[in-house]
């Protein structure tokens, strides 16, 4: 398959969906695997797990996503690995994100691993909105933040095992 096109008002089910192109403007639902080149649309997924390079919905709620980058309204996910970033506009609830650059308005995320941490205030705007907020307010932050600590008190810890010899 090239492309799958679900429209609006639509449900459709799958036990396993393998495809290069996905747009979701209804509700897709897939009990197993969910790969394709590119995610994208309106619509509600919920899947196993999710492998995708680009993924642009407003909903996904699945165990596992593994993407290149990921951009959405709301994301329910146990787990999520993205290579460049995670960009979500209303909620992101995850067990686990593992991704360079994160951008979120609110969150409920147990473990986070990323090197830009960027938190919004959440308000109604569409994803290219949110998108360009949050690169602006990355950029912002990378030039103006101070690139060392000043007046900082120092002082050396105490090696342990010296202090139980002199005890």
């Amino acid at each position: 398959m090239k492309t799958v096109y679900i429209p609006k008002g639509t449900e459709v089910s799958h036990l396993n969906l393998i495809t290069e192109w996905l747009v979701v403007d209804g509700s897709l639902t897939v009990s197993g695997v969910l790969r394709a080149r590119a995610i994208g649309g309106c619509g509600f997924v919920e899947a196993g797990s999710v492998s995708a390079g680009s993924i642009q919905v407003d909903e996904l709620k699945t165990t596992g996503i593994t993407c290149r980058r990921l951009c959405a309204k709301r994301v329910e996910a146990s787990q999520i690995f993205a290579s460049e970033r995670v960009d979500v506009s209303c909620f992101l609830g995850a067990d686990r994100v593992v991704t360079p650059k994160l951008a979120v308005a609110l969150s409920n995320i147990d473990e986070v691993t990323a090197d830009e941490t960027v938190h919004l205030p959440p308000k109604k705007r569409g994803l290219f909105r949110f998108w360009l907020a949050s690169c602006l307010r990355a950029w912002w932050v990378r030039f103006t933040a101070p690139r060392t600590v000043i007046d900082a008190d120092y002082e050396p810890a105490a090696d342990p095992q010296t202090e139980s010899h002199a005890a």
